[in-house]
């Protein structure tokens, strides 16, 4: 997406040296005869050295940027084609120069270095603005060692993206190093476990160094899509400059403030809002006054104008914090952004009597795990509504033209953002209020042909109805069989599917269907699992190291009920123990309780997730508390023959 840059224009005339710890072509022993990393022995290729310096010079920001790449395995050969992407815009806001790039590789003990030639490192235009840097490398083999460094400029010095750490292979080293000017002040922004844990600071006067040492690679992980929010990471904000009579820098000049407060942040916003009609002073009326917005409740009256808007309007384009249209282009065009049917629902709750007001937030994936304790506006790009309705908070959104009342994307989902009144602005808490719950309703028989089946109603709410009705719909348009929402399995069918689908009226959806266990006849030992069907039956936690931490995105509470119904001629030989487990913290439980009555063994279990954004470091205890979880689900009950007396 193109956010807007925000460039300080003057001149910086100012000039500073930087350090420089490489020298290109000259490697140390144990670069030479590495072979694999120790901490990460599966890696096809590891980063030796990643270095920045930065340094201001003439109104610019200067990075001069140098990697040391060693090749482990023919398939870490694909790493030898570099691509650098950066912003340039119409003013060459961003640029790329001075690039110089080779290969070493070393036979018999002698070292041999091909220069990368010219013809071998170009741009690509990538559109938008912007272009990709790329290099390739020739002779690459195993065990060789590429280089590359290059100076990238950049206009743009109000927010400064700073350095990431990590890479995707490891990284033995990775050094940032900036030198400041006297005449700006920055706020430094880090983030990410390590950065808080194991980097190495330094100070020389105004030159500044974060070093950190045997960084895993960046690799995906279950239950966490929004890894960049977490990525090791250092940047910085300009809060004030100093500015003074003709160019540059002068002694006993005056300080002019870029960082505000939270006060005056929220009232541009609310600005610019208003300029564009949502904030308008006279109610909404001619625009509704041909739809009923009455009601018993706050709560009733609100979901009827969200309804209204949701199946009235077309929700298109990027979900983002500024407003293209007017709200009277939007009533005329009848087509809006996330944040315009979102504005447009608040001037109608407002016009209704209700409060509602807009709260700023940096949805997960923007690329920050916490907000910045500070005024600085580029860490927001997406907004929720925060209404009052019969007495009691409530967050709304209005991004999903499939989604019910009371749903909040699940990008939302974070700790806090800012919450725009006039001249009251501030960071308040999010908490989001939600049943995403799940019931698993299952009765085990024998049929009139004699096969086992099990009759089950399945009835999902809120998130979970939503993201399973949305796998439905899939399926269904491609003229799939619903069995491919369950995994294969030989001699299981799944068949007589039928679903009641009220995502969008109620957020509920019930799915009842058959499982039919084909190979299981009259035998005289059976043996079936009754809860295998659960998401949860095999463990998806399998990695030996967590990186990130495991975010299961929302609170949930999965209940299992299953009644077996033994069959005349048989006995119950074996079947699951009660049992129950959870970790430190609290954040996620399971209980498993069996019990017979009569001729029927009765299985109820209960598996919740109570704090969903799990710790990376409580990684090992939430790994065997699943595999628990996982063998108890897939425990058999065995049925075997009586012996006729």
């Amino acid at each position: 997406m193109n956010k807007t840059l925000l460039i300080l224009a003057f001149l910086l005339v100012h000039h500073f040296s930087f350090s420089q710890s490489y020298k290109v072509g000259q490697f140390e022993d144990n670069e030479i005869t590495l072979s694999e990393v120790p901490y990460e022995q599966d890696a096809p290729a590891v980063v030796l050295l990643s270095e920045g310096n930065s340094r201001f010079f003439s109104g610019l920001l200067e990075t001069t940027h140098f990697v040391r790449l060693k090749v482990l395995t023919e398939a870490g050969k694909e790493y030898a084609d570099i691509r650098v992407r950066y912003y340039r815009g119409d003013n060459n806001t961003e640029d790329i120069n001075g690039v110089k790039a080779q290969t070493t590789n070393f036979t018999n003990g002698k070292e041999e270095t091909t220069k990368v030639s010219k013809d071998a490192i170009f741009d690509v235009d990538m559109g938008d603005g912007y272009r990709e840097m790329r290099i390739t490398f020739p002779n690459v083999q195993v065990g060789s060692i590429i280089e590359y460094q290059y100076k990238k400029t950049d206009k743009s010095i109000t927010f400064i993206d700073g350095w990431t750490f990590q890479n995707k292979l490891p990284t033995l080293v990775s050094r940032y190093e900036i030198t400041m000017h006297p005449a700006l002040e920055y706020k430094t922004i880090g983030q990410g476990q390590n950065y808080y844990t194991k980097v190495e600071k330094s100070q020389e006067r105004d030159t500044y160094q974060w070093v950190m040492r045997e960084l895993r690679s960046l690799k995906e992980e279950p239950y966490m899509k929004n890894y960049r929010d977490y990525v090791d990471r250092i940047e910085f904000q300009l809060s004030q400059y100093q500015t003074g009579s003709g160019n540059g820098y002068q002694s006993g000049s005056e300080w002019k403030q870029v960082l505000n407060s939270w006060e005056v942040l929220g009232d541009e916003l609310i600005s610019i809002y208003s300029q564009k009609g949502y904030y308008r002073s006279n109610p909404i009326e001619k625009e509704i006054l041909d739809t009923d917005l009455s009601g018993a409740t706050q709560q009733e009256i609100a979901s009827k104008a969200y309804y209204y808007l949701r199946d009235n309007y077309r929700i298109e384009g990027e979900d983002w914090i500024y407003p293209e249209q007017s709200l009277n282009q939007l009533f005329k065009s009848k087509v809006g952004t996330p944040v315009e049917l979102m504005l447009a629902l608040m001037g109608m709750l407002k016009s209704l009597g209700i409060t509602c007001d807009p709260v700023l937030i940096g949805s997960k994936g923007y690329g920050r795990s916490d907000l910045v304790p500070f005024p600085f506006l580029n860490q927001f790009d997406e907004i929720v509504l925060l209404t009052e309705l019969d007495g009691k908070s409530q967050f709304l959104d209005l991004s999903h033209s499939d989604a019910p009342f009371g749903y909040v994307d699940l990008d939302k989902h974070v700790a806090g953002g800012l919450y725009l009144e006039k001249n009251k602005s501030g960071i308040v808490p999010i908490d989001i209020k939600h049943s995403s719950n799940a019931v698993y309703y299952s009765q085990v028989k024998w049929n009139e042909e004699g096969e086992l089946v099990m009759s089950s109603s399945h009835r999902k709410y809120q998130y979970e109805a939503l993201n399973y009705s949305q796998e439905i719909e899939q399926l269904q348009k491609k003229n799939e069989d619903l069995a491919k929402l369950f995994e294969e399995e030989e001699g299981v069918v799944f068949e007589n599917f039928k679903v009641d689908n009220l995502v969008k009226e109620k957020g509920v959806l019930t799915i009842n269907f058959d499982t039919k266990f084909t190979e299981i006849a009259e035998q005289d030992m059976i043996i079936f699992s009754p809860l295998k069907f659960s998401s949860f039956s095999k463990n998806p936690f399998t990695q030996e190291y967590r990186m990130f931490p495991v975010d299961f995105e929302y609170a949930f509470t999965e209940t299992y009920n299953t009644t077996v119904t033994i069959p005349e001629g048989y006995e119950l030989d074996d079947y699951p123990l009660e049992g129950g487990y959870t970790i430190d913290g609290g954040f996620v439980t399971f209980v498993y309780k069996p019990s017979i009555i009569n001729d029927n063994l009765n299985i109820s279990a209960r598996f919740s997730v109570t704090k969903p954004l799990i710790p990376a470091s409580e990684y090992a205890n939430l790994k065997y508390f699943m595999e628990s979880v996982a063998s108890k689900l897939s425990e058999p009950v065995i049925l075997k023959k009586k012996i006729a007396e």
